[in-house]
């Protein structure tokens, strides 16, 4: 699929380097260069391994419009660690210099960038590749989206999603407005567990319809039925913020063009310079370049 896009979930793989990546590599001026060392490596085998054409990074904006609608979103989530906020910029410009540009978008999540660039790009006719180790994406899932952990080499279609979760890809969002997602800080409903979400999912396409049809309560069998049915119709507006809080938005107002996520190769006047300041000379022998310049180092 030398025409696929993928699209990278940045954030994920940037704190997979820096809890899997040891501390004690830094750069000359002492800084820790363990997560952008991580993360560009994971850059450099998807495109050794695939040999994209489209390749882009999707980084979190400032703030979420999930904030505004429910104050307590994420709340419990501590910042970056100290000594990785100064990598993230780094993180940034090592993606552009390589050649894989960086979509970001104050008020979005990367969740919301991927998804609206996936689907802006599926519509297209590409073929799209979610890298990502990110659960929640799993909801993205359709014909022509996958998602590809490169961590741990598992992929994603329609039908290990299903397999993975008990529900379509479609009802993720729906399975999590139930759960609820405790490092988010998504409510859910109290009492309703795993077993129990995928029942009722397997019987009604979305939470909604135990509102809208309340004789579909004869075809669940699960221990404390009538319960758990009234507690979920008493709080449904809870369960309706829930699920509009785990719904990844897929229009974001980003400019999405194939030229604008075509991998770009690396420009040697931006990598030697950036190489030499992080220490990373030796990686540097490992990037494609399409621009060079005859002194290298």
């Amino acid at each position: 699929m030398t025409n696929a896009v993928y699209i990278v979930d940045a954030m994920n793989y940037i704190f997979r380097a820096y809890h899997g990546v040891p501390a004690t590599i830094t750069g000359p001026s002492g800084m820790p260069t363990n997560a952008v060392l991580g993360y560009l490596r994971t850059l450099l085998r998807i495109i050794k391994e695939r040999k994209p054409q489209y390749l882009v990074s999707a980084f979190e904006g400032e703030t979420s419009f999930r904030q505004t609608i429910y104050p307590a979103y994420k709340a419990n989530r501590p910042g970056p660690p100290e000594d990785l906020q100064p990598q993230l910029a780094y993180c940034r410009r090592i993606s552009e210099a390589i050649g894989v540009r960086c979509f970001e978008l104050d008020g979005y999540e990367a969740d919301d960038i991927i998804g609206t660039i996936a689907l802006r790009m599926a519509d297209r006719g590409y073929p799209v590749v979610i890298v990502t180790g990110d659960k929640d994406m799993s909801q993205l899932v359709r014909d022509g989206i996958r998602v590809y952990d490169i961590a741990r080499e598992a992929w994603l279609d329609d039908v290990a999603v299903r397999e993975k979760f008990g529900v379509t890809p479609a009802q993720i969002p729906d399975l999590l407005s139930l759960l609820g997602d405790s490092v988010d800080n998504i409510p859910g409903v109290h009492g309703v567990g795993d077993k129990t979400a995928r029942a009722i999912l397997s019987v009604c396409p979305s939470v909604e319809e135990l509102v809208v049809s309340p004789h579909l309560d004869e075809q669940f069998s699960f221990r404390g039925r009538t319960e758990i049915l009234r507690k979920i119709r008493e709080n449904i507006e809870s369960v309706r913020l829930s699920r509009q809080l785990a719904t990844i938005a897929c229009d974001a107002p980003i400019h999405v063009t194939p030229d604008t996520v075509r991998y770009r190769r690396g420009d040697s006047r931006t990598l030697i310079p950036l190489c030499d300041e992080l220490g990373f000379r030796d990686i540097f022998h490992d990037i494609p370049i399409a621009v060079a310049q005859p002194s290298l180092f």
